[in-house]
């Protein structure tokens, strides 16, 4: 288990309370409705999909099948409580970049996931490789308040943090072979990304 890994399986059930709550991950889980809802009956791939929250929300929103990853057993547990009696659903325990998934899928998510992510050209690249349609994500930017605190913070547990600009996304989206990335939401700690093959 990684020292992320072990963070996050420590504190799911928080993680879960905190998540419903906060504005930023209410942002991300509309923005994901809103593209599911553009689709007719896709396949949703969630990268880091955590205690389910976005899960549940797709799949209410007309998502077809979801596939859900996360690095946490525990945050798995609550995302299987939560998705029970969902038809379609898979929830799949590791990295993603170490698991074979040869499937693609029309919407793929990453949300709360590039925080972590040490080699963000080989996730983006695997990602599209499995996306046929639309990619959404979110990405944390540098604040001269919030970000030394997090550091600090995920630091003492062991778990690196990356910061981005809509730059550094444009170019690496652009990279990995997405043809066009939008920003419906920016704000001073972090943005959303909308973007299509």
């Amino acid at each position: 288990m990684t020292p992320t890994s072990r963070y996050f399986d420590r504190h799911a059930r928080s993680f879960d309370r905190v998540s419903h709550a906060r504005r930023g991950p209410r942002r991300s889980r509309e923005l994901a409705v809103s593209v599911v809802s553009r689709h007719t009956a896709p396949s949703v791939l969630d990268l880091g999909c955590g205690p389910g929250r976005v899960g549940e929300a797709v799949i209410d929103a007309g998502a077809a099948r979801y596939v859900g990853i996360d690095i946490s057993p525990r945050m798995l547990a609550l995302a299987r409580r939560r998705l029970d009696g969902h038809e379609a659903v898979e929830l799949l325990e590791g990295d993603f970049l170490e698991l074979d998934e040869p499937r693609t899928f029309d919407v793929v998510l990453a949300l709360g996931l590039f925080d972590y992510v040490e080699d963000a050209a080989r996730a983006a690249a695997w990602m599209r490789a499995r996306c046929t349609s639309t990619f959404v994500a979110s990405f944390p930017r540098w604040d001269r308040v919030k970000a030394p605190l997090r550091h600090l913070y995920y630091g003492l547990h062991g778990c690196p943090l990356f910061e981005y600009t809509e730059a550094s996304v444009e170019e690496l989206l652009a990279d990995a072979g997405f043809s066009r990335v939008e920003f419906p939401s920016c704000g001073p700690r972090g943005f959303l990304v909308v973007s299509t093959r």
